[in-house]
């Protein structure tokens, strides 16, 4: 019975490691209406959006590891009951990509929104260039417009 309420408790730890993303994504979204509104954006529903899609994102990797996780736990838990290896029983994988996810969350919210203003002006400036170089036909502009908005949404979709 022991084994079992070894699994038991690395269940629950593997839960609990679950859940920190969410509260550092939580942190970062915070973080970044804090800084849309020291820019004086208006917050939409594009913010959300990048939240939900970085969530996705997050848990797939943390889902496949904690695949490989209970992979390494099962094995770990047989050797240690039928063979009398005593290796600890533990998420380290898991609990590295949980790591990983919080220093990139950490990093974007210290992020100050000056840099996120001054990426912004100069995606403007590539787009006053596009436009300079085809000012004459005003059908080359609108196309230019076009592909420059094509390209800057794909960019914010893989983000």
């Amino acid at each position: 019975m022991k084994g079992l309420d070894e699994l038991f408790v690395v269940a629950w730890m593997l839960f609990g490691i679950l859940l920190t993303p969410l509260f550092f994504i939580g942190f970062d979204f915070w973080a970044g209406i804090r800084k849309a509104k020291q820019r004086k954006e208006r917050i939409t529903s594009e913010g959300w959006q990048r939240t939900v899609n970085k969530i996705a994102r997050y848990y797939n990797m943390l889902l496949a590891l904690v695949v490989v996780d209970c992979m390494q736990i099962s094995g770990v838990w047989y050797l240690d009951n039928y063979y009398d290896y005593h290796i600890p029983i533990f998420p380290f994988i898991t609990i590295l990509g949980a790591m990983v996810v919080a220093a990139i969350e950490v990093r974007s919210i210290f992020e100050k929104a000056e840099d996120k203003a001054k990426k912004q002006i100069s995606d403007v400036a590539i787009l006053a260039a596009e436009i300079a170089k085809h000012k004459a036909n005003p059908v080359e502009i609108a196309q230019a417009l076009a592909e420059y908005m094509n390209n800057s949404k794909t960019k914010e979709e893989t983000k």
